[in-house]
């Protein structure tokens, strides 16, 4: 925002910058011109960045802005000035330049931020090895044939959101990860494209220890629904409140990012921010770096539990429940591009990451 307020104030000045001195022409025809080249230079540049300026890679009210600067800019230029005059506009569009260029989206430097990130283009084997700079793996495993029964299958591989594959799952099949404290950091965001068979109530995309941890699905409105524990012991369950945003069929983006620090929640599809949950409307806190009983278990992708986590946990008595595979927690689908970040992602990060992963 504040930069954008200094691309309106330039082009406000620039525009009184033009009347005055059209206005001093008039008044005197015999001014002496300054040598334009410098300045002919650089609005060649400054068209060329306006002309590759997408709103993949801006914002575009800021695009607008910089494009109504350059006009007003270009516009002075075609009118007799000193030399005085032309190097002020000169470093006043270069001024532009700079200020436009700091809006685009944000770069998000991976071997800083990215704490595990799966492509899943294996598309053999039952493993799928992380590419993030430690090496995460997924062991595929069969849903739990207690609750599933015949049921219960193992993952298996699909093409993916953009080329590439992705892991199809489905009958509580899911991906088993090591558990280690990478997928805890104090501040969270998680990236998936998910494509739903369809909108399952309980359609778990990854769990964390479930309740104890966190853990993000959708729900059959069609809405991301995450669920958390905080470092104060208490409870956090939120979705974007925005029903069918979730496609069955379809590949969707979702993003959510925790952020300690502001204690905001924030939903994401498909690019776009659809819901933001404050510590004051909702308590959002820090999320637990501890892990209690049955104590760590693996980072699941695709389902809820480990078979450990449903015979053993000493507060879930899961086998009591009489769950069925109508209400256990599975996901129905295919998931690609799966990725754990230890930042809040910001809200131009998350778009620059859905229009670069899009189909």
């Amino acid at each position: 925002m504040k930069n954008l307020m200094k691309l309106q104030t330039l082009l406000l000045v620039l525009l009184v910058s033009s009347a005055m001195i059209l206005g001093s022409c008039k008044k005197d025809s015999g001014i002496v011109e300054g040598d334009k080249t410098v300045l002919t230079a650089t609005i060649v540049t400054a068209d060329a960045l306006s002309a590759a300026a997408t709103a993949t890679a801006y914002p575009q009210a800021d695009i607008t802005t910089y494009k109504n600067t350059l006009t007003a800019a270009k516009a002075t230029a075609a009118t007799p000035l000193t030399q005085i005059e032309i190097d002020n506009l000169n470093n006043a569009i270069i001024q532009a330049m700079a200020t436009f260029k700091s809006k685009a989206y944000g770069f998000i430097d991976e071997t800083l931020y990215l704490n595990a990130g799966w492509h899943f283009d294996e598309g053999t084997g039952t493993t799928a090895t992380a590419f993030s700079t430690v090496k995460h793996v997924g062991t595929f495993k069969a849903g739990n044939t207690v609750i599933m029964g015949t049921l219960s299958t193992s993952p298996t591989w699909v093409d993916g959101v953009k080329g590439g594959k992705a892991v199809y799952l489905k009958g509580g099949a899911h991906l088993e990860v090591p558990y280690t404290t990478a997928f805890l950091p104090v501040n969270l965001s998680i990236s998936v494209w998910v494509k739903p068979d369809e909108l399952f109530e309980n359609n778990y995309i990854i769990s964390q220890n479930f309740w104890g941890g966190y853990k993000l699905q959708t729900q059959s409105g069609g809405k991301p629904f995450f669920t958390y524990k905080k470092v104060d012991g208490g409870g956090i369950d939120a979705d974007n409140e925005t029903d069918n945003s979730i496609k069955a069929n379809l590949w969707n983006h979702i993003v959510i990012t925790l952020n300690a620090t502001t204690k905001e929640l924030k939903f994401f599809v498909n690019g776009t921010l659809t819901k933001t949950w404050t510590e004051s409307i909702k308590g959002i806190g820090p999320l637990t770096q501890t892990m209690t009983k049955p104590g760590p278990q693996p980072f699941l992708i695709g389902c809820v539990a480990t078979d450990d986590e449903l015979a053993n946990d000493p507060d879930t008595p899961w086998m009591t429940w009489g769950q069925t595979p109508v209400t256990f927690g599975y996901f129905k689908g295919a998931i690609d591009e799966l990725k754990i970040y230890n930042i809040a992602l910001a809200d131009g990060q998350v778009s620059k990451l859905y229009n670069d992963e899009k189909p």
